[in-house]
């Protein structure tokens, strides 16, 4: 008995190991049919010091990344620097009165054409180090996707099949493509705290023409109609990401002292998926929210009134500052129109969360 016992448990063991093996070798043909990785980038492997040699954009500098200045010709503001906790990191600083910065690599157009056949979602995700609030400068931080066909490095920003902009005065990021229906409205007031490290990532849905951007520390997905309009019956092959392109641009009054405007980038990643993850789909819902939410007066002094033509009803709005800090929550009973007293509140920018029947959206509030 004891022997046809451990003859069972054996046998047993055996059965629970090939499961085992044969979901994990399922596993792994499933990620590959259907999630090709095609490109990875920490920095890691980078020398410590200068990225490039020549910042005119012709000669390209360490792993085939180019580097550009519109102004000042210096090496030194792009540069490969260990970060806490990170490894290496990416460093574009300007230390100028006005600074328009670039650094690019080319070539992505010929890693997507090595996908396996079907996988027409291009999944582009970088980590990137929002930096300080400018005061007394006009700063912006563009994170693009530039498609095949178009040069970067010039005076002339090309034509991006997708961008994040930070505004590094207000906190706020901007969502947007330049090959959409003139129809849909670009996500504009998604507030990020300054001196952090972010996820960003961006969903290229060509056969549904579709395009999703993630930024998971908020759990919020916005996304956009995507060449909508266009004729081509080649979509992907006429609109390929071609160029990754990290712009620093920064300007200030020259009367005044040097701004000091940094950006840090680490891990960039390009898959090849076969579809939109299910989970992303469903959050862009809320992020199409706010645009169906009206707020005036905006700028307001006492009070400002919230409405939607859509009956979407309002629980409970929660005030941020531009810092991200939790300043008050009121919560209402399920109405579709409010009015929020803001006589408290200092001049300044605010995010106000709107938790309603259809999920939360965000608007962003000037008091003066």
């Amino acid at each position: 008995m004891l022997k046809i016992n451990y003859i069972y448990v054996l046998t047993f063991k055996c059965n629970l190991m090939k499961n085992y093996i044969f979901f994990a070798i399922w596993f792994w043909f499933i990620n590959t049919v259907y999630s090709q990785v095609l490109y990875t980038e920490n920095f890691d492997n980078h020398s410590v010091g200068n990225l490039g040699t020549d910042v005119t954009g012709k000669i390209p500098g360490q792993w085939g990344w180019y580097t550009a200045s519109k102004y000042t010709q210096a090496n030194s503001f792009f540069t490969i620097v260990n970060e806490t906790g990170r490894g290496k990191v990416l460093d574009i600083t300007a230390f100028s009165h006005h600074e328009g910065l670039y650094a690019y690599k080319p070539g992505i157009d010929q890693l997507i054409d090595n996908r396996t056949t079907g996988n027409d979602v291009i999944k582009f995700e970088i980590d990137y180090f929002t930096g300080s609030i400018q005061t007394n400068a006009s700063s912006l931080s563009w994170i693009r996707l530039i498609p095949v066909g178009e040069v970067e490095g010039g005076l002339i920003s090309p034509p991006f099949l997708c961008r994040f902009e930070y505004n590094k005065q207000d906190g706020i990021m901007a969502c947007s493509t330049e090959f959409v229906s003139s129809t849909t409205p670009v996500q504009q007031n998604t507030f990020l705290p300054f001196n952090t490290w972010v996820k960003l990532i961006v969903y290229l849905d060509y056969p549904n023409r579709k395009v999703y951007f993630e930024i998971p520390s908020l759990n919020k997905v916005f996304v956009s109609d995507f060449l909508k309009n266009d004729p081509s019956t080649n979509i992907m092959q006429d609109y390929k990401p071609s160029i990754i392109s990290l712009f620093l641009n920064s300007s200030s009054d020259t009367n005044g002292p040097k701004t000091v405007t940094r950006n840090r980038y680490d891990n960039i990643k390009i898959t090849a998926l076969n579809a939109v993850p299910p989970n992303i789909v469903t959050l862009s819902t809320n992020g199409q929210l706010a645009t169906k939410f009206n707020m005036y007066p905006n700028p307001a002094t006492n009070v400002v009134n919230i409405t939607n033509s859509e009956n979407m009803l309002v629980n409970q709005v929660t005030i941020y500052d531009i810092t991200g800090k939790q300043l008050s929550t009121q919560g209402f009973n399920n109405e579709t129109q409010i009015q929020l007293n803001v006589e408290n509140l200092a001049n300044g920018t605010y995010m106000l969360h709107l938790q309603t029947s259809a999920g939360a959206a965000v608007k962003k509030l000037v008091k003066k």
